[in-house]
């Protein structure tokens, strides 16, 4: 499902992709200013409010868009996710190597469980974390030795957590590195990545 394209005052188009990232942003802003302020509340609960904020942002009308089509845009975008290229041979390389890997996500555990089993991964339910199980929006204290991630903001928070970290860098660049730091292993595909952490903290680790 689709919506049509919509005209910036002055007959602007503006970029689908574009008004995606500004929507998505504008939900974890909402999202990360209420954990901080100890108010929790579901990330897929402030889809809605982010969409018509980046619409008002854009300068397109809010009424120019049914409210049922926006909850059709969030169960599309919700139940339909799927993992990046390379994440089934990295889980193995891990799991080969002795180490245990959970799941941390904004989702619900179901939802997430449901993703890596269209995949054909396993993933206990046990092994998944969900911000909404723990109430707030990043980690307070490590339990596990490896936080990977692709967002170099995640990684922030759980090494102020005490977690050794590892940097999956697609979609991001240098300039996300010099404003949250640096991770201990980084690396451009999963595969990459999970032989980095093997090497730096698997088995054979000196």
């Amino acid at each position: 499902m689709s919506l049509p394209p919509k005209q910036l005052p002055g007959g602007t188009a503006i970029s689908t992709d574009l008004f995606f990232n500004a929507w998505m942003s504008n939900a974890e802003v909402d999202f990360q200013r209420l954990s901080v302020l100890q108010k929790f509340r579901p990330h897929s609960t402030l889809l809605k409010k982010a969409f018509y904020t980046t619409m008002q942002d854009a300068g397109i009308a809010t009424s120019s868009v049914a409210a049922a089509d926006i909850d059709r845009l969030i169960s599309q975008y919700s139940d339909n996710l799927t993992p990046r290229s390379g994440l089934a041979e990295m889980m193995q390389t891990l799991r080969s190597d002795g180490f245990t890997v959970y799941c941390c996500s904004d989702a619900s555990p179901e939802r997430v469980q449901g993703y890596f089993a269209k995949a054909g991964i396993d993933m206990p339910m046990d092994n998944l974390f969900s911000c909404d199980m723990m109430v707030r929006e990043k980690l307070s204290s490590a339990g596990v030795i490896v936080f990977a991630a692709a967002h170099a903001w995640d990684l922030a928070g759980a090494r102020n957590a005490g977690f050794n970290t590892a940097y999956y860098t697609v979609g991001e660049d240098e300039t996300c590195v010099e404003v949250f730091g640096k991770a201990d292993v980084v690396a451009d595909t999963l595969p990459q990545l999970g032989s980095a952490i093997v090497q730096k903290w698997g088995k054979g680790a000196a």
